[in-house]
């Protein structure tokens, strides 16, 4: 004759009921955290309309190769709290340029400066509150945006070189 023990305790004080309830549990929490990633920040890669980005390419890509025609470059130091601009080639004398910092991923980081000529020393500046440390992309442009010279500021740098790329 066999002999069958029986538990005698209440269920929850027998580890298979636990062990089985660890996979699903497991998957809600996971799934939550998911949810909460994909939902915390809009998409920053994602154009809204692509098709007008596609045809600026081109009106682009002419700045940047009327820029290059010029002779313009340029080197942008970051002291922290201020940007210079020392150019190289003959811009407009005294006109303010644009420099854009746009964040690779994040568009509401992105930040747009005024930089303004320095006669005394040749150069341009702007001054920047709070930048967080990250890959910035630089773009440069006149007021009127005949032009448009890139560069990249990489982490931990604090000189760019800024230069027509096309």
């Amino acid at each position: 004759m066999r002999y069958v023990r029986e538990d005698s305790g209440p269920w929850y004080r027998q580890p298979w009921p636990w062990l089985l309830m660890i996979p699903p549990v497991t998957a809600v929490f996971v799934g939550m955290a998911l949810l909460r990633a994909a939902t915390w920040e809009p998409d920053g890669l994602v154009v809204a309309d692509y098709y007008q980005e596609g045809r600026a390419i081109n009106e682009v890509l002419e700045r940047e190769r009327f820029a290059a025609s010029l002779g313009l470059a340029g080197e942008v130091r970051f002291d922290g709290r201020h940007f210079i601009l020392q150019m190289e080639g003959t811009p407009l004398p005294g006109a303010p340029l644009t420099l854009r910092l746009l964040h690779p991923t994040r568009a509401n980081k992105d930040a747009e400066l005024t930089l303004i000529h320095d006669e005394a020393r040749n150069v341009w500046q702007a001054s920047v509150s709070d930048l967080p440390d990250a890959r910035w992309h630089l773009h440069l442009e006149p007021q009127d945006r005949s032009w448009r010279l890139r560069g990249r500021l990489e982490p931990g740098e604090r000189i760019a070189r800024v230069a027509a790329q096309g």
